[in-house]
């Protein structure tokens, strides 16, 4: 099965710092560079759309006609929420299924975003996830309230491939944001699947993840 892909880049990078993490410099390429290399290179990707801040647009249509050329689908503006800048990829691309991919998570593999593709035809839509190795606790104030079993618990990343439009139906049912794309199938009570994930998936939040990343993508290309 092919898709398309949405790229959701609308973030504001408040936790980043200076500069905008999907434009900061990740082992001589444009960080973003790499996320959309990546889904270029991915056997079951089609077309790419690129959501992304009104004064980024520019920037990230050059980047994407220089990466993805005739694949890429079209550069749009976010939303103020998550869900908006979602909502808005969907609509500028067409296949039955469509795998949504952080444009912060740049070290995914085309192998990964495969896998996920594959697993969604089963379903109405798939993740990759990690296990969590933390334990987690639930707290209200101050106060401990629940402890969840860590066994259990999944570590959600992207791409989320998802019908497109059993998405669509699903946030037409409430107005609510939601921080992944498997919780808003999952508001209409759609079976979505799980593929393992790498931890090498990450995504770019802080400087930190950033060192992170060029040293792991330093050590992939030496290899």
């Amino acid at each position: 099965m092919q898709v398309d892909a949405v790229v959701v880049a609308a973030g504001r990078s408040t936790r980043f710092g200076e500069g905008d993490k999907l434009l900061a410099d990740l082992n001589g390429r444009p960080l973003i560079a790499w996320t959309l290399a990546a889904l270029a290179e991915a056997g079951s990707i089609g077309r790419v759309a690129i959501v992304g801040r009104e004064e980024l647009l520019g920037a990230l249509r050059a980047i994407g006609r220089e990466v993805l050329g005739e694949a890429l689908a079209a550069v749009v503006p976010g939303g103020a929420r998550r869900r908006d800048s979602v909502e808005a990829g969907l609509r500028a691309v067409a296949s039955e299924y469509v795998a949504i991919h952080d444009g912060a998570r740049p070290l995914v593999t085309p192998a990964l975003i495969d896998a996920c593709v594959a697993e969604a035809a089963k379903a109405d839509g798939a993740i990759l996830v990690g296990p969590v190795t933390d334990t987690i606790k639930e707290v209200e104030g101050d106060t401990i309230v629940g402890s969840p079993q860590r066994g259990r618990l999944r570590a959600a990343q992207t791409p989320q491939v998802v019908r497109r439009e059993a998405w669509l139906e699903a946030a037409a049912l409430s107005e609510g944001d939601e921080t992944d794309d498997a919780a808003m199938l999952a508001r209409a009570g759609l079976e979505v699947r799980t593929v393992e994930g790498d931890p090498s998936n990450l995504k770019v939040t802080r400087p930190i993840d950033l060192m992170l990343a060029q040293a792991l993508l330093a050590e992939r290309e030496g290899s």
